[in-house]
């Protein structure tokens, strides 16, 4: 790969940006200063400074951010925060997106990449990606509202029944509840469904990818490698 282009790739800055630090001096390759951008180096073995900071390969990056109210999960709006505005320009520079949708009032899980294959394999309903809500409702579900949640409702303005879903009482107006689908509010449209309304909504997990608790509102951090192995 180009010098130019590994410092543009894994910084903030612009492709022309980054042939003037590498003009100037400012990058040095192995311990050796280079003023040459098309200089060939190995992404993977060279160690790349950039004015006397060491530059990290990472072919991609994966990361967990705990999403407050207020933001919506896009990378880009007019109108609204979105989840990006959270995070530090060395993330976003790398145009990273979410893997799937919260609503601007759901708190919880949200997962960003620039892996498409990668997302692909959480939000295509083909792969049946579990998530798992916490769901406060107006009014306590019956055990028949429970079963035909599990067994699929029709939500208003569709013309199909949910898929499977499970669902568990935590405790008065408090449920758990794993889906495999994203439709357009659907958890909310599927308390609907039965008479009933979400007065607060929260993504604990997606998959086997916990929302790590040590994370606050706002916060993030990047996945560890078993945790990004868990859809490879």
């Amino acid at each position: 790969m180009r010098l130019d282009k590994y410092v543009s790739n894994q910084t903030v800055l612009s492709r022309s940006e980054a042939v003037k630090k590498i003009k100037a001096g400012k990058v040095f390759v192995d311990g050796n200063c280079v003023r040459e951008p098309k200089t060939q180096v190995n992404e993977q073995n060279s160690s790349i400074e950039l004015e006397g900071t060491l530059i990290s390969f990472k072919k991609n990056i994966y990361i967990m951010l705990h999403k407050p109210v207020g933001f919506i999960s896009s990378t880009e709006d007019k109108y609204q925060k979105t989840v990006l505005d959270l995070l530090p320009d060395e993330i976003t520079c790398r145009k990273p997106f979410p893997c799937g949708r919260l609503d601007i009032d759901t708190t919880g899980l949200v997962l960003l990449t620039d892996d498409g294959v990668w997302s692909h394999k959480i939000t295509s309903p083909k792969k049946k990606c579990f998530k798992t809500y916490l769901v406060n409702t107006l009014k306590s579900l019956s055990e028949e509202d429970m079963k035909n949640i599990e067994e699929g409702v029709f939500l208003d303005g569709d013309d199909k029944i949910t898929q499977p879903a499970l669902i568990r009482e935590i405790d008065k107006c408090r449920y758990e509840l794993k889906i495999s689908e994203g439709r357009f509010h659907q958890v909310k449209r599927m308390m609907e469904a039965v008479g009933n309304k979400v007065v607060k909504l929260h993504r604990q997990a997606i998959g086997e990818i916990f929302l790590d608790p040590k994370l606050k509102e706002g916060d993030f951090r990047e996945l560890s490698e078993d945790e990004v192995n868990q859809f490879l």
